[in-house]
């Protein structure tokens, strides 16, 4: 049995409707008359109904939900903090069979009054002798996900979807047609079927795939590349590796790294991977689809492409609701996003970053120039080329964020402070480490506590002590910090200075006077002055 569920999201789907004229109170009566409610919960469903605003199919049954709730706990059904779990239970012989007769006798009403159609009423008959369901809930709360989803689903608004991403050139004149036909027809069953009208998109299931690596990985990777000619690759190769500094409670993480030649260079990604979960259906840790694909968005970046592959998701599935065992791939030019960052769009995309400047190539002479100005002079070979490694395996979005992977070059952190013991002990701490030691303070100390108004902070540097308060506005940075540091710093004559990056948070570098000129002439950082992404 499937858990279900209910978040804000489902309830907020099922109160916005379309007013479709009709009027409550004769509705009421009907569904007195076939014995759904008594006299007694009229003015309750009235009510509801009347909080929702609009009557429709999908808020009169949603309302029956309610009241049937109610009745049996005493309680208001909320979908925020109430989960109601079937998967667990199961029912004797003789208990399913009266579960059955009932439902099949609620669901008769239901079609008797027209609030389902022929093929609800089918497939709800179906998994009812199925013996799916174990109480009169879980047929409910399945039945309006089915009926929202069906509207969500209809002929009126599949079709404007096609116009669009025809409009939008996703879709050639030809397979515009088909859609169009199919729609009619009413051929589509899941937001994924629309994937196969696309030339520049592929659907993944990962139920029709192996479940070994050395079988499915590649065959994922090569039906990705299908939909643009320049991401055919040679050279397909893959490793697994533990990643021991991300294990907790005993669960050690693995990592598969991937790599490809394209083009005659040879690209890697790293992603998550669960080699011994995979055995059992657990789709969720046999590709990471979030990362894997984005080994061909860096050729597309190096071949100056104005495409990008995205991953394709879709906001809401009925009958397919294992999440993480269907995704898609789309190539899409950055002037066909617009259409899909609506709600009611049924594909959720990925975002990318379409800025083709940072190429392999760039990112190569980058590296080349932070070692010639010394940048990595406290690193031995071994780390310089493990965090050159590491580059390559993972998608850089900017030269900032490049330098992430060398140790104590730079060091980052939010406003809001997260280390609530002693915050301004720890950042002096990382200020010392990215000067590699000519900022080298002794006796550090703070009596940071929330409840306090103030916080004093102290430490010894050049044979001098320093001490000065803070103030502690819950769990903010007093921005002061910043300036009482660089006080000392001018002070005190160092070679370097502690410049802020561009980026979210508070980013800082150290820096000599000629090492931040000449970045900064060659635009090899971004600096927090100069306000660009």
């Amino acid at each position: 049995m499937t858990k279900l569920i209910n978040n804000l999201i489902l309830i907020s789907f099922l109160i916005i409707n379309v007013a479709n004229g009709q009027n409550m109170k004769p509705k009421i009566e009907e569904l007195i008359a076939v014995k759904l409610i008594d006299t007694e919960q009229k003015e309750e469903m009235i009510k509801l109904l009347s909080r929702y605003g609009q009557l429709t199919k999908r808020t009169i049954i949603y309302s029956l939900f309610q009241i049937e709730y109610k009745k049996e706990t005493g309680y208001k059904y909320s979908g925020l903090d109430t989960f109601l779990d079937f998967e667990k239970e199961k029912l004797k012989n003789n208990e399913q069979n009266q579960i059955n007769t009932i439902l099949l006798e609620y669901l008769k009403k239901l079609k008797k009054l027209e609030l389902i159609n022929q093929k609800q009423f089918q497939y709800q008959s179906d998994r009812i002798v199925n013996n799916e369901y174990i109480h009169l809930f879980h047929f409910l709360l399945d039945l309006i996900n089915q009926v929202y989803f069906e509207e969500w689903m209809s002929v009126e608004k599949l079709d404007n979807y096609r116009k669009k991403l025809f409009e939008n050139r996703i879709i050639s004149k030809k397979e515009n047609e088909l859609l169009k036909s199919d729609i009619k027809n009413d051929k589509l069953e899941s937001p994924f079927q629309l994937i196969d009208y696309c030339e520049k998109a592929r659907f993944f299931d990962l139920s029709k795939y192996s479940n070994s690596p050395k079988n499915y990985l590649e065959q994922i990777h090569k039906l990705t590349s299908e939909v643009l000619p320049e991401l055919n690759f040679t050279n397909f190769k893959y490793e697994i590796k533990i990643d021991s500094s991300d294990s907790y409670n005993g669960y050690i993480p693995h990592d598969l790294i991937v790599s490809i030649k394209s083009n005659g260079k040879t690209y890697k990604m790293k992603s998550f991977i669960s080699p011994h979960g995979i055995e059992g259906n657990n789709y969720f840790g046999k590709i990471d689809n979030q990362e894997y694909y984005k080994i061909f968005n860096k050729v597309l970046k190096d071949t100056q492409s104005p495409y990008q592959l995205h991953l394709i998701n879709s906001n809401y599935n009925y009958k397919q609701r294992n999440t993480h065992q269907y995704f898609g791939i789309v190539a899409l030019k950055k002037e066909q996003l617009e259409m899909f960052r609506y709600l009611n769009s049924y594909w959720e995309l990925s975002y990318e970053n379409f800025n083709n400047s940072l190429t392999t190539k760039k990112i190569n002479k980058a590296i080349q120039e932070y070692q010639k100005l010394g940048l990595f002079n406290h690193l031995n070979n071994n780390q310089i080329n493990k965090s050159i490694e590491d580059i390559k395996e993972k998608m850089t979005g900017n030269l900032n964020e490049l330098l992430s992977s060398f140790p104590d070059i730079k060091v980052s952190f939010d406003y809001e402070l997260y280390n609530l013991e002693n915050p301004y002990e720890e950042i002096v701490s990382e200020y010392s480490k990215i000067s590699h030691q000519e900022f080298n303070p002794t006796n550090i100390k703070d009596n940071f506590r929330l409840q306090k108004e103030k916080v004093s902070l102290s430490f010894n540097f050049n044979g001098k002590s320093y001490k000065t308060e803070f103030k502690i506005n819950r769990d903010w940075i007093d921005e002061r910090f910043f300036d009482f540091m660089n006080k000392i710093i001018i002070q005190n004559k160092l070679n370097g200075q502690f410049y802020k990056l561009n980026g979210e948070g508070f980013t800082l570098i150290y820096l000599t006077p000629e090492q931040y000129k000449y970045i900064k002439e060659k635009k090899l950082l971004v600096f927090a002055d100069e306000n660009k992404s």
